[in-house]
């Protein structure tokens, strides 16, 4: 499935505008603040409820109006609408009918966006990271988000309980099932990683010669000692109650990125970092069995032209329905005249 039409209304700076797409690759052009982001934004929106760029609805809504909507329709007929309005609840429609959870939004298009905040991944605390295996999961294993939610309101009980420092035996219930819903999210997040790797090695071996690896921390045992969680949890309750939450435990995940055994962030250049997280994105996609939706903003900043080559010699062996932002098209469109495409000018 792909998209086939997409119409925007009062989006930041785009008031009204309808485009018609390629199914495979569509560019789009534009100057600084012509609103190539926005047109991303607006397809992000209908594949997750939300903006890549903020949680709030003003910024989104254009000025002196008080509600902006977004519907597309796809290749094989189906609809998909938003509309986030500053003084109602959003409205999301998929097929005519009332979509009640971003779950349906995601299942119906997944969206992979490589935003210029993309770096935040590798400067940014695990939770970031973290989501990145919750995504790859959410579209792999039906289970893993019913599983994810149970344990965030355990947890949440269990820092509720920590708040009031409540009497150790009020504890004991809570912290047998965080440890046992922790052992499934591991087993789930141990074994997609295992794939991740694998494929991540394949695809950044296309893209680039550096020498990068990607590790698991499932949240608790940093040394591998398989010490169990719930013996972790009896020790740092002390220390939990200092804190006010719970330390240890799959909350604290991440994905650990290094180059020759150094952290990534301080041996690798921003263009480096940029093409080790594109290649952990399509890996996931690979992993995901189904075609996805690209957002990719401002690709060509950062990106040699060797870098950018083999990035679209991949682009176009993959599944999937690309949409590119940039400035020119000079520095994209030569390496797409071979390909079939779409160019939308956002400058007229």
């Amino acid at each position: 499935m792909t998209l086939a039409q997409l119409q925007i209304q009062n989006l930041r700076n785009i008031r009204s505008a309808r485009y018609n797409f390629h199914p495979h690759l569509n560019l789009i052009i534009g100057a600084n603040g012509s609103g190539k982001t926005s047109f991303l934004e607006a397809i992000y929106l209908l594949g997750s409820g939300h903006s890549f760029r903020t949680r709030e609805i003003s910024p989104l809504v254009s000025h002196d109006k008080d509600q902006l909507t977004v519907f597309a329709r796809t290749n094989d007929e189906q609809s998909i609408s938003i509309q986030k309005s500053l003084t109602s609840a959003t409205q999301v429609r998929l097929n005519s009918y009332p979509c009640q959870t971003t779950s349906e939004l995601a299942y119906f298009l997944p969206c992979q966006v490589f935003y210029q905040d993309l770096f935040q991944i590798i400067d940014a605390g695990p939770s970031v990271r973290r989501s990145l295996l919750d995504w790859g999961l959410f579209h792999v294993e039906p289970s893993y988000h019913n599983l994810l939610k149970e344990y965030k309101r355990a947890l949440k009980q269990r820092n509720a309980l920590l708040r009031q420092k409540a009497q150790l035996r009020y504890f004991e219930p809570w912290n047998k099932i965080i440890s046992e819903l922790a052992l499934n999210l591991d087993n789930f997040r141990s074994g997609y990683f295992s794939q991740l790797q694998d494929e991540f090695k394949r695809i950044l071996q296309q893209l680039t010669d550096i020498d990068c690896d990607i590790g698991y921390y499932k949240g608790w045992d940093r040394k591998g000692t398989n010490k169990e969680l719930a013996k972790i949890l009896i020790e740092s309750h002390d220390s939990d109650l200092q804190r006010q939450y719970t330390h240890y435990g799959p909350h604290q995940a991440d994905i650990l990125i290094d180059s020759h055994h150094l952290k990534a962030k301080q041996f690798l250049s921003r263009g480096q970092q940029k093409i080790i997280l594109i290649a952990i994105k399509l890996a996931q996609t690979v992993l995901m069995g189904k075609p996805c939706t690209f957002l990719f903003d401002d690709l060509t900043a950062e990106l040699d032209n060797a870098h950018l080559d083999r990035l679209f010699e991949l682009i176009f062996t993959l599944e999937g329905q690309f949409f590119i932002t940039a400035i020119n098209k000079d520095s994209i469109a030569i390496k797409l005249s071979q390909h079939p495409h779409l160019i939308f000018s956002l400058n007229d």
